[in-house]
């Protein structure tokens, strides 16, 4: 379709407000915008990969070192519209590392509506029902389109300039208002720091008109508060373990003596292969948040879950220690890591935040500070009883453990996106999307299934610590062992 004939203009509206003694002042917002993680707007619009544009957004994601969006066009299309453009938002902002719209409003669902009626941005309320103060509001615009999708891949990987006005989608993007393009992109990525040091909470309005603008009209609003609103109508929690595929798996543990291993998925169910034991899941059971990683004890005999929110679920031998659950979260956690003696565990969060519980000594944290990438995993020293982060460019921080090596400024095919530890300490592993392994200090490399066609991407890796081999997991339960990690079997849905 060709946009010269404005068959599709892509608007945007940015207002920053701030509360101070005499009222809200309203002031633009930058591309590049404070809060934003990753900070830097791709380098040059990318080109839509195919009419599939759920296909089109993980070929750009690719590019930017994100990993695929987990949820499928059949869950998708099962929504109405305005919650697809709230599933498609979060998971745009939580595969980088920033705090989910946690609400839809129906204050804002109708100024929503109002814009996509009018062909317009949506306009923005001072105050939310019940009375909280807006700290920060933007809104985007769709027209000529019906799918989200379609949508979000404007905004995001196609909002800058393009050489000419006929070859950029993003209306308000010119050489003379250069400040505009990526807009749609900062807003919705936009975090709001003005709530005192405590995490501020953000809401959300969407909207589809059928008519006008040659071919449908797509409109989000999006707000923050330092509370919740009154008039929640839908919340991420309803959503996130049913829409984001709850079958994918999303952790592999594995039993010290290399006979078994672990895999569970983010709805909690684990299964057990080789000469690991099931000693429980949380299948059947309502989670708050999706799991995100495992941790088995170092006896074999238990294991832990952990949930995007920080909860701890315990299954065999495994020790409750503490958990994050009752905290509000700046970034959400990715994974967890045991202590050699298993008496206490660690936890990390997107943001680089670090929670430790039992016998896991505190060393540092990445959590308040600038990074280029989202933490992704992390893995324990075992002879220092320190730990090592990883982000999604490979980039490693080192805490209370020697640094060995890291990617993080290479070029990357996929992003990393996890990481294991030899016993001794002296190296780590750590593998991309793709199946690509990046090995440092004494861990060998024993092969990797990089550059080969997968089924579905890798999401976990863990060792063989009998054999100095490792396992890579992929979402659908495929495992890949190399060195001497033996296949014993894998979950299927």
């Amino acid at each position: 379709m060709n946009r010269a004939k404005s068959v599709r203009f892509i608007r945007h509206a940015v207002t920053a407000m701030a509360m101070c003694a005499v009222g809200v002042m309203a002031s633009s917002v930058a591309a590049g915008a404070a809060g934003i993680l990753p900070p830097n707007n791709p380098a040059a619009n990318i080109a839509p990969s195919s009419t599939d544009f759920l296909s089109a957004i993980d070929s750009a994601r690719a590019v930017e070192g994100v990993t695929p969006m987990a949820v499928t066009a059949s869950q998708l299309s099962a929504l109405s519209i305005p919650e697809q453009l709230f599933v498609i938002m979060n998971l745009e902002r939580i595969d980088r590392g920033l705090p989910p719209i946690e609400y839809m409003t129906s204050q804002l669902n109708a100024l929503a509506q109002g814009g996509a009626d009018s062909a317009n941005d949506p306009g923005f309320p001072s105050t939310l029902t019940g009375g909280l103060p807006v700290t920060y509001a933007g809104s985007v615009w769709a027209g000529g389109l019906s799918s989200p999708l379609e949508a979000d891949y404007y905004w995001m990987y196609d909002d800058g300039w393009g050489g000419s006005a006929a070859t950029t989608s993003n209306a308000a993007c010119s050489l003379s208002t250069y400040s505009s393009c990526w807009a749609h992109r900062d807003i919705i990525l936009h975090a709001d720091p003005s709530c005192g040091g405590a995490p501020s909470v953000t809401s959300m309005g969407a909207a589809y008109s059928p008519i006008g603008y040659g071919g449908g009209s797509l409109a989000g609003l999006f707000a923050n508060s330092c509370g919740t609103p009154a008039d929640v109508v839908l919340s991420w929690s309803q959503l996130s373990t049913t829409v984001i595929d709850p079958t994918r798996v999303v952790s592999i543990a594995t039993l010290a003596n290399g006979t078994g291993y672990w895999e569970a998925e983010a709805n909690g169910v684990v299964g057990s292969f080789g000469a690991a034991q099931n000693y429980g899941s949380m299948a059947g059971t309502a989670l708050n948040s999706p799991i995100v990683g495992m941790a088995a004890t170092p006896d074999g005999q238990g294991y832990w879950l952990v949930a995007a929110d920080g909860g701890i679920f315990t299954f065999g031998d495994a020790t409750f220690h503490g958990s994050a659950g009752s905290l509000r979260l700046n970034s959400p956690i990715v994974g967890m890591t045991s202590t050699a003696d298993g008496q206490g565990y660690w936890m990390v969060a997107a943001d680089g935040g670090i929670f430790s519980y039992g016998d896991a000594s505190f060393h540092g944290s990445m959590g308040g500070r600038h990074l280029n990438r989202p933490i992704v995993g992390m893995a324990a020293d075992p002879d220092s009883n320190g730990y090592w982060l990883v982000a999604s460019d490979g980039g490693i921080f080192s805490f209370g453990a020697p640094f060995w090596g890291s990617t993080g400024s290479l070029h990357l095919v996929q992003p990393i996106v996890g990481m294991e530890a030899l016993t001794n300490g002296m190296g780590y592993r750590f593998e991309a999307a793709d199946g690509g392994v990046f090995c440092f200090g004494q861990a060998p490399f024993l092969g990797s299934i990089g550059g080969h066609v997968l089924s579905a991407p890798v999401v976990s890796m863990a060792p063989d610590s009998a054999t100095d081999g490792y396992w890579l997991a992929a979402s659908d339960g495929g495992i890949f062992g190399f060195g001497g990690a033996g296949y014993f079997g894998r979950l299927t849905s």
